[in-house]
């Protein structure tokens, strides 16, 4: 039996997978944009606009961490929980704090993208929300998993009376 698109797996509707899926497309992109959109050539070395706006003097760190607090506000639209929410919020502190050191923290932008790893989680997130839901073990599952260990604790009885009589205890 095949699923009508308005049925819902997992507690989303069709409609609203759809619209997950082109969500978290869409912040993938902005990630890239941000933070690995152009590499130096010859190297691995990928950098994006944040650290770009982040070697203006004064205001780049300030205007970076408002064009990464975008991610969060999609975040929290798309159902991400609080304890994910902090998560993203502490990458984008630690990068803003860091950035605000001269040199060091233009280096540490380039390499730390806070954006790409707010994206990634975001990701993981909304990717097990997609999931169809696992099924619980069957109360015979747990009967098996019972019997299998009444079964090693009775040979490691076993074993060790052979042990201690071998042994002369």
């Amino acid at each position: 039996m095949t699923k009508l698109p308005s049925e819902t797996t997992n507690g989303l509707s069709g409609v609203e997978r759809q619209r997950h899926q082109q969500a978290l497309a869409r912040l993938d992109r902005y990630a890239r944009r941000l933070d690995s959109q152009f590499r130096i050539p010859f190297t691995r070395i990928r950098f994006g606009l944040d650290p770009l706006i982040g070697l203006l003097p004064g205001i780049g760190d300030l205007l970076g961490l408002g064009l990464s607090l975008y991610l969060v506000v999609e975040a929290i639209r798309l159902g991400a929980g609080p304890a994910l929410v902090v998560r993203m919020l502490a990458n984008l502190g630690l990068e803003f704090l860091v950035g605000l050191v001269p040199v060091l923290g233009d280096a540490f932008d380039l390499m730390y993208r806070a954006n790409d790893r707010n994206a990634a989680m975001l990701r993981r997130h909304i990717e097990r929300q997609l999931e169809p839901p696992r099924q619980g073990r069957s109360w015979l599952s747990w009967l098996m998993v019972a019997a299998c260990l009444v079964l090693v604790a009775l040979l490691a009885y076993r074993l060790g009376q052979l042990l201690l009589a071998a042994g002369g205890y």
